[in-house]
């Protein structure tokens, strides 16, 4: 009778975007362990895109492990972790774990073998975020280059792929070829004016008028898809809010192009291999922007150092983009696919720009 096969614990507290820059260590894991089967606990909607796709085999809410507070409260929904965790011989929690209090809990768990550290540690050696995320496997497997050096390896940089399915259809009908737009992002300061992204709208229908148009956002992107929809009166275009995470990915890995911030979406669209042009402003794209042949970046000089600053800034001269800028970057991502993924190709407007420090 063979016995059943060992779980690899992974506990992610971070947000989507941050969860989709950790998809090549977990590649990494999968072909290191591919006898083990992962459990995500982290952006619950983000595992259950990561379980569809193939890339961990179960998905779970980081909000769940908040019972770990009540050790002394026993029900069934711990009964079921703790069944789960009982089977793992192995952690990866990317997190900081500073008083030991999560090495304990997986000690006493039964799970001896763990790597806890986040990925915002300062001893690191590696930049960009998914460089982090792969040198903390360093216990377990030896990653002697960059991610970005290896990309050309489909195992660890492939897009995100979805089984057909005739039971599952997309939220809406899906018109080709489309044009994806999110106008939003997890933060205000991240978006450029909705003035800018409606001239984009307008002068895409212009340039390619066989193209559909929709625009995409979240429970967070109210008032950014209001605003910009209130610019785009009498045009014909669609609208995609209101479903799951999973949803969006099945209608965008469809799109031939999408246009965002510094998002979840923007690197969910670029793991889905979509060519992308992504407008980022105070966030470095040198360490936090998806990487991909099909991805470019277009930022201008920020000269705010500190959230503070930031915050106080009104104009946002480093989202201050104009139509043909963005365009011409567009009209550049989908010359230049090849279908391989490797670097990220940036462009600074106007010289070089300064690390910043939000994120």
């Amino acid at each position: 009778m063979s016995l059943p096969p060992h779980n690899l614990l992974i506990v992610h507290p971070g947000a989507l975007g941050d969860g989709l820059l950790a998809l090549p260590a977990i590649r990494v894991l999968k072909a290191r362990f591919p006898g083990h089967r992962l459990i995500w606990f982290g952006h619950k909607e983000l595992g259950d895109v990561f379980v569809s796709a193939g890339e961990v085999h179960q998905s779970y809410s980081f909000d769940t492990l908040n019972y770990l507070a009540y050790q002394g409260v026993k029900d069934s929904s711990q009964e079921k972790f703790l069944s789960i965790f009982r089977r793992c011989d192995k952690a990866i929690g990317w997190l900081e774990d500073t008083e030991g209090i999560w090495r304990s809990w997986l000690k006493t768990a039964g799970i001896l073998d763990c790597i806890l550290r986040s990925p915002h540690d300062m001893t690191l050696c590696n930049y960009h975020m998914a460089d982090r995320y792969a040198e903390i496997l360093q216990p377990w497997v030896q990653v002697t280059l960059p991610l970005c050096e290896r990309e050309q390896n489909r195992t660890l940089a492939g897009p995100l792929v979805f089984p057909k399915s005739p039971s599952r259809r997309p939220p809406y009908p899906i018109k080709k070829p489309l044009i994806v737009l999110h106008p939003g992002s997890g933060s205000p300061y991240k978006c450029t004016s909705p003035v800018l992204l409606a001239s984009i709208v307008k002068g895409l229908m212009l340039a390619k008028p066989k193209w559909n148009v929709c625009l995409v956002g979240g429970p967070a992107d109210n008032d950014s898809l209001r605003n910009t929809q209130g610019l785009l009166t009498h045009l014909d275009y669609a609208i995609l809010k209101g479903v799951d995470l999973l949803q969006i990915a099945e209608y965008m890995q469809h799109a031939q192009l999408f246009i965002g911030h510094d998002s979840g979406l923007s690197h969910l669209a670029a793991s889905l291999g979509v060519p992308s042009v992504l407008l980022f402003g105070p966030t470095d794209p040198g360490k936090w922007a998806p990487r991909g042949i099909h991805v470019a970046v277009l930022r201008k000089f920020c000269h705010c150092l500190g959230k503070v600053p930031i915050a106080r800034c009104s104009e946002m001269p480093c989202l201050s983009f104009s139509q043909d800028e963005v365009l011409a970057k567009v009209d550049k991502v989908l010359g230049g696919v090849k279908g391989a993924v490797a670097s990220t190709s940036f462009e600074c407007i106007d010289g070089a720009f300064t690390v910043p420090c939000l994120g």
